[in-house]
């Protein structure tokens, strides 16, 4: 008996993920991170609170800070990225993914329809690229940074001077929005909130519960 054949949604989506999983030129998308810093741990800490310590490198959501829990909420914001984050982050994560959707439609492509994640509030200390373990809290623990990869696959880690194309789709708009690419650090899945857009968020009352 013939095997049923591929409804044609099939075709489009492998399509898709083939166009966004190519990789391309970091050097041709450069400079990023202008005028944008990762954020410290003393900012994360004074602004949200500090995690309950220990930590280890796998997630705790248990010992989330009590302001970090109180601003945190699940939401879906596009067709196949649903995460946990804190208020803000999320209502920013959202209208940059729409910006980001809307100029890939207006230039033929579907990135909705491919992207999805690797989780964005994760309680643990830092997984470093490279190197020895790291003491450091992970700015995942406050609900304030995300990964991405696409559907059927990984999400890139060090990927050197070469990046995926779906990353490249998203840096300009998330770093517009005062996001960080890890690309700065050697984690090529990883945008977080910068440093000053928390900063401005604990001034202007974003993160009070």
């Amino acid at each position: 008996m013939a095997k049923p054949s591929k409804p044609a949604g099939d075709a489009k989506l492998l399509s898709e993920i083939d166009f966004y999983i190519e990789m391309v030129d970091l050097h041709d998308h450069l400079p990023i991170n202008v005028g944008l810093r990762s954020a410290q741990e003393a900012t994360m800490i004074s602004s949200l609170g500090s995690p309950k310590l220990p930590l280890t490198k796998h997630d705790q959501p248990e010992r989330a800070s009590p302001l970090v829990k109180a601003l945190s909420r699940t939401e879906k914001v596009s067709a196949h990225v649903t995460v946990t984050g804190i208020i803000p982050a999320l209502k920013s994560l959202g209208k940059v993914l729409q910006e980001t959707f809307n100029r890939e439609k207006a230039a033929g492509h579907d990135l909705e329809s491919v992207l999805g994640t690797a989780g964005m509030r994760v309680v643990r200390l830092r997984n470093p690229t490279s190197g020895q373990p790291s003491p450091k809290i992970s700015n995942h623990a406050w609900g304030t940074a995300i990964d991405f990869k696409i559907l059927g696959h990984s999400a890139p880690a060090n990927t050197g001077d070469k990046i995926p194309r779906f990353i490249a789709a998203l840096l300009p708009t998330f770093n517009d929005a005062g996001w960080f690419s890890g690309i700065g650090f050697h984690d090529t899945m990883h945008f977080e909130v910068s440093d000053g857009l928390i900063q401005k968020w604990a001034k202007d009352g974003s993160l009070t519960p």
